[in-house]
């Protein structure tokens, strides 16, 4: 006995039915349901993460009393702009590099810290983003710490067909407690640190069956293309707290010590439904980072 080829079976079957019922023919069907799988898998699927904003710089308050060099890697706790755009927003674990450095006497304006950042990744848009600010002790008991830190910057980026541009810029308000005796070799910490940010952000992306969240594009597009342009801004808050293990932070060497620091929080992200933007959207999310100077010694 011979065995079709299941292909065979199949197309078989469906011609049958075809001629056997008032119903549009095989190769119609087929050809709506190949137009249609693109726009089905996008409806499905999470919007593409385009703009990352961080919710924190991720600086310690904690000055290194000399000149120094502290670099930082790791995820920090904030949103994606298109996040806003999505039926679901949520805030997002964004990774982020950094440098920085404390002139201290080469300036003569201890406690003033000079970097920059790099925020997110290539595929997502990501941006440096200048710093500077000052922190210092409060007290000679080295207990307390406060830091303030200003950034800004323009970033912009395309993924499957949405793209995005912003300008940001704001500031940071920061505080530490040394939670454990003062020591060369392990301290725990505490810290806490607000920041206000303000936004101008525009982009285009692709939109549900209703025109109203956003999806990812189909790819290739299938005309019409179910784009929207839409234009968001304002000044959004966010507050961040961490707890830190830092080791070796009083040695005399060239070494500068070590931070270990795992934190939480969250703030409000702009947000966009069919185009037009509403109220701010809450979010929250959480980082880990690690952080490391070098520098003078005493």
């Amino acid at each position: 006995m011979k065995i079709m080829p299941f292909p065979t079976v199949a197309r078989s079957l469906l011609k049958g039915r075809t001629m056997n019922a008032q119903r549009p023919s095989t190769d119609d069907f087929v050809r709506r349901m190949a137009k249609t799988a693109p726009l089905a898998a996008a409806l499905f699927s999470g919007c593409t993460a385009l703009g990352p904003m961080a919710a924190t710089t991720g600086i310690a308050s904690i000055p290194a009393t000399r000149t120094s060099l502290e670099g930082s890697l790791g995820i920090v706790p904030g949103h994606y702009l298109s996040a806003g755009v999505s039926s679901d927003p949520k805030g997002a674990s964004i990774g982020q590099a950094s440098l920085l450095v404390e002139p201290d006497k080469i300036l003569h304006v201890p406690g003033l810290i000079i970097g920059g950042r790099y925020v997110g990744s290539a595929s997502s848009g990501g941006y440096p983003e200048p710093m500077i600010g000052y922190r210092t002790y409060l007290g000679d008991d080295h207990l307390l710490a406060v830091s303030a830190i200003g950034y800004g910057t323009h970033g912009s980026g395309s993924r499957r067909n949405a793209s995005y541009a912003a300008t940001r810029g704001g500031a940071e308000a920061g505080i530490d407690w040394r939670v454990t005796p003062e020591s060369k070799w392990f301290e725990l910490h505490l810290s806490a640190a607000a920041s206000l940010t303000g936004i101008s952000a525009k982009g285009s992306y692709c939109v549900d069956a209703e025109d109203r969240h956003g999806v990812d594009c189909p790819d290739p597009p299938d005309p019409p293309d179910p784009r929207i342009a839409a234009s968001a801004g304002g000044l959004y808050p966010s507050g961040v707290g961490s707890i830190a293990i830092d080791i070796g932070r009083r040695q005399n060497s060239e070494f500068h010590g070590g931070r270990i620091a795992l934190t939480g929080g969250g703030g409000t992200m702009p947000r966009v439904v069919g185009g037009e933007q509403v109220s701010a959207y809450p979010y929250a999310a959480a980082g880990l980072s690690l952080t490391v100077g070098f520098g003078e010694g005493r």
